[in-house]
């Protein structure tokens, strides 16, 4: 089990929360399942590979845009996955999990484990304030603030999708990268292991593409779409994680969300459970597929109010995050509802698990 980082959420909850009803609860989601997690990757994988073969079979102009499109929401799926390793319940040995993360994960979308771990737990740590790197990037980047009008919003997206803010984007992974760390003095330092593992990588993805010829699948299908369509799903379920309120309202639990989503919303913008945020922050400790069954019991103790820090769909017509990313400025849900507690002082922070 994970639980060496706390966040500010633990105050909140905890006054809202009975955490030792949920304690049981907790140890029991907060179980790794190898074999869950061997299929989610696989999976993946399988996806790919078949949109690659597509491709060749079909072989017709118009069967590229739809493979890169389905690549794109696999690649935002193995993102999460990443996620889970920065976490360290991917797999039950931590040290194979980075392994396979690095190889089958990260190092395919040029990122590190550790390199977005470090910066991860920083954010779990920090959330919301301005030592929180993630919240930091957004304040100086003017392509994250909203609310805007739906034109002004659908706007950033295409702009996303064309890879118009792709060097922004960049700034933002440049620290979890191999070479931002090398070169760029990100921390941590890269180990020997990491080395070895990244140049093995390298030299097997050359090969392949040296044995195969195929460049053009290569950067058509795979690094474009990691610099354009991934990038308008990941801005639209980082949107959906946390806000970016001129004014924050000094309780994480209302400054995190969960979204349920649909189907397909949740296939291609929240992949793997990632609309659960809230309820990751809340129990980080517990694995993706466990995040459902976590959500509910955050439900039933009646710490989710919709509008706050939940939201039925990401583009629906009701209760969805497309309505509070366009509301006009001072409007919302929220305003309705009682203030929130002001946070505690005292710098206690209370564990996270039992």
């Amino acid at each position: 089990m994970y639980a060496e980082v706390v966040d500010e959420a633990d105050v909140q909850i905890a006054r809202r929360v009975d955490r030792q009803a949920l304690s049981k609860l907790t140890r029991e989601m907060s179980r790794v399942s190898n074999a869950r997690a061997v299929w989610a990757l696989a999976s993946q994988w399988l996806v790919i590979a078949a949109a690659f073969a597509g491709v060749v079979w079909v072989d017709r102009w118009w069967a590229w845009p739809i493979a890169a499109l389905i690549i794109a929401t696999r690649q935002h799926a193995m993102l999460a996955l990443m996620h889970e390793a920065a976490h360290y319940h991917f797999l039950s040995n931590r040290k194979v999990g980075d392994v396979v993360a690095d190889f089958l994960c990260a190092f395919p979308l040029n990122m590190t484990t550790a390199g977005y771990r470090h910066q991860h737990m920083e954010h779990h740590r920090y959330v919301n304030t301005p030592q929180d790197p993630y919240w930091a990037s957004m304040q100086d980047d003017a392509s994250w603030h909203f609310p805007r009008t739906p034109l002004r919003a659908a706007a950033v997206f295409v702009g996303d999708a064309l890879g118009l803010y792709a060097p922004n984007h960049l700034k933002v992974v440049l620290p979890w990268t191999y070479w931002g760390r090398l070169l760029g003095g990100a921390r941590p330092r890269i180990s020997a292991a990491e080395h070895a593992r990244y140049w093995t990588y390298v030299a097997l993805l050359v090969t392949t593409l040296v044995t195969t010829g195929a460049w053009l699948h290569w950067l058509l299908l795979w690094v474009l779409p990691t610099t354009t369509v991934m990038m308008a799903f990941f801005r639209m379920r980082a949107l959906g994680e946390h806000p970016l309120d001129i004014e924050p309202k000094g309780d994480e639990t209302r400054e995190t969300r969960d979204v349920k989503g649909t189907l397909l919303e949740n296939f291609f913008v929240a992949p793997l459970n990632c609309n659960y945020h809230l309820t990751h922050h809340a129990f980080p400790s517990v694995p993706f597929y466990n995040l459902p069954v976590m959500h509910a019991a955050l439900d039933q103790a009646g710490l989710l109010e919709d509008g706050v820090n939940r939201f039925d769909t990401y583009l629906g017509k009701h209760n969805s995050l497309v309505q509070y990313l366009t509301r006009k400025p001072g409007s919302g849900v929220e305003q309705d509802l009682p203030a929130a507690p002001p946070p505690q002082t005292s710098g206690v922070r209370l564990p996270l698990h039992s």
